[in-house]
């Protein structure tokens, strides 16, 4: 993966200084980069799946609390009665507990793979949006390159940022996709 990123930065340094050097002295050469996490952070598209996210998570918690409530309430009756149970009723107990412990477990596991799958069902789909966004972006502000901020550049001036008009493009783009559709 390191390699990769080596090869992949040493790529785009190659491309921008050999884009720099021959069209540098063309008028109009315009190139810019994005921060891709401020995008998705800052958006209102962003802003929707995080809140989405919260909800889910919030749900998802209160499920568990009450799973672990369920399990302390089990245990609870079970050191109190587990004495003077008979050693048959005793087990019966014992391995109800248990049984509701793996299935919490499994529970949290569960809710953990929902909630990344959730993370990246959102994540794909911002990606698939900015990606038309960033297109037609770069053809209406006339840019021949746009790079992302994490991709292997190591110095760029700050001029050259265009995310936060890459945002309201992409918040723009959302609004009117979503008129759209109602």
């Amino acid at each position: 993966m390191k390699k990769y990123l080596l090869i992949t930065a040493i790529t785009i340094g190659m491309l921008i200084m050999s884009l720099s050097s021959t069209q540098a002295a063309k008028s109009g050469f315009k190139f810019g980069y994005i921060d891709l996490q401020k995008v998705m952070a800052l958006s209102s598209q962003g802003e929707i799946a995080k809140q989405k996210m919260q909800a889910k998570q919030e749900e998802l918690r209160a499920e568990l609390q009450e799973k672990q409530a369920e399990i302390s309430v089990l245990k609870e009756e079970f050191e109190r009665q587990g004495m003077m149970l008979s050693s048959e009723k005793r087990k019966e107990k014992e391995n109800d507990y248990q049984k509701m412990v793996r299935n919490f477990k499994i529970f949290v596991s569960d809710s953990e793979k929902d909630m990344k799958a959730l993370e990246g069902e959102f994540l794909k789909k911002m990606l698939k949006e900015l990606e038309e966004v960033t297109l037609e972006f770069g053809k209406t502000g006339k840019y021949q390159l746009i790079l992302e901020k994490r991709s292997g550049i190591i110095y760029a001036d700050e001029t050259l940022d265009v995310t936060d008009k890459l945002i309201k493009a992409y918040n723009k783009w959302a609004e009117k996709n979503q008129k759209k559709k109602k």
